[in-house]
């Protein structure tokens, strides 16, 4: 017979054992509860988001120790993937005490990024070329990069940065849960569901703004109207559902005359590893931009590490950095669940007019979607543009 109660004296021994390693594996951080309210539960609790009590922690900062004995006995290592660019980040990251390697995929970023930007003439919307690079500035390290397997017709890239009564689409956090930002967003899909076929995927910045965004829409009306059009389908809280929810929508998506609409969240259960493919998602919606939290103790100490790297250094990435391209990556892997195979097409629509207003957001995407694409500008983001762009691709 073995006991299911766990000691608190086995947490202690093994927060004690994590103290012995070096100081560059990892930190203790001193989390404390948060005083803010949650409007969802009884005004006069605190919701200390998870922490009771004041908590000590400890958390690797450092993720460079985790390879050292495979680089010690490695002839050479690869690593493959669809979400490794920045090169510099990745370099930071796991190569970050290896100054040679680390400057080198910082310079083959530059480089590659150069010569993608004097290629770029045209305006959106644009139809990505494909395009492969092999670059070695070192001995010790080679970069490669390719275009999709898919051809440059099969894709149709969109910023939408107004909605369709000319309201601009504003989703950062401080005004993406006002109800006129969030009837807009019903607005445009709405009138998107009339002219994308089959299957229609949308992805929402956070569990909390999805809810959000359902009572709004529940209470205006607005989810009815698209419920019309397209079958709406959640993505579901418990992971275990979700590969009943998946299969149903699949069904609707595929073979409804009218097609189905699935909203996830970026970040969440459906936005890696999902096979989006062929009519499950001839569109895939992105809103707003999926930012960690900066408040977050682990975060802030992660960025406080690699400023004070780069610092002494002189080689990495800053802190800011390192907090863009994490958003970044999370909208990549929402995006790359619609292209799956060489035949297959979707049109993308970023909807936020940070898409093209900061030029660091336009360049986080992947090259073969804004391939032979200028700087977007809003003049190329209404609404009706969109619109008809769209109903062209399709």
């Amino acid at each position: 017979f073995m006991s299911k109660h766990i000691s608190s004296l086995s947490f202690f021994e093994t927060f004690l054992e994590r103290l012995t390693t070096t100081d560059r594996e990892g930190k203790v951080i001193i989390e404390r509860p948060s005083e803010e309210y949650d409007d969802q539960k009884n005004p006069d609790e605190i919701n200390y988001s998870g922490v009771r009590h004041p908590t000590l922690r400890f958390v690797r900062i450092q993720s460079t120790c985790q390879l050292d004995d495979i680089m010690d006995e490695a002839h050479a290592i690869i690593l493959a993937g669809g979400t490794l660019r920045p090169f510099s980040h990745v370099a930071a990251e796991l190569f970050g005490d290896d100054i040679e390697v680390v400057n080198a995929a910082s310079e083959a970023e530059h480089q590659l990024t150069r010569n993608q930007d004097n290629t770029s003439v045209t305006t959106l919307p644009c139809k990505p070329k494909a395009l492969s690079s092999s670059i070695q500035l070192s001995p010790r390290l080679t970069t490669f990069t390719c275009g999709h397997v898919i051809p440059q017709t099969n894709v149709v890239t969109c910023c939408l940065s107004f909605g369709p009564s000319s309201k601009k689409l504003d989703f950062r956090h401080i005004l993406r849960s006002s109800g006129d930002m969030i009837d807009e967003l019903g607005r445009s899909l709405l009138n998107l569901c009339n002219i994308v076929p089959s299957g229609f995927v949308v992805f929402l910045p956070s569990y909390k703004y999805e809810s959000e965004v359902f009572q709004r829409w529940r209470f205006t009306g607005i989810l009815s109207q698209i419920d019309k059009k397209k079958k709406i389908y959640r993505e579901p809280k418990n992971s275990r559902d979700v590969e009943t929810a998946l299969a149903r929508y699949s069904t609707d998506a595929t073979t409804s005359r009218t097609g189905a609409m699935l909203f996830s969240v970026m970040g969440g259960k459906m936005s890696e590893g999902i096979n989006f493919s062929d009519d499950m998602a001839r569109c895939v919606l992105v809103v707003g931009l999926p930012y960690p939290d900066i408040t977050d103790p682990v975060l802030q100490e992660k960025m406080k590490c690699l400023d004070k790297e780069l610092r002494d250094r002189g080689a990495g990435i800053s802190g800011q950095a390192y907090y863009q391209n994490l958003c970044m990556r999370t909208v990549n892997q929402s995006i790359g669940r619609a292209i799956r195979h060489a035949n297959d097409y979707a049109s993308i629509v970023l909807a936020d007019f940070r898409y093209t207003s900061d030029t660091r957001i336009w360049r986080g995407l992947p090259q073969w979607l804004r391939r032979g694409c200028g700087t977007p500008n809003e003049a190329e983001a209404t609404f009706g543009k969109v619109l008809k762009n769209v109903k062209s691709f399709f």
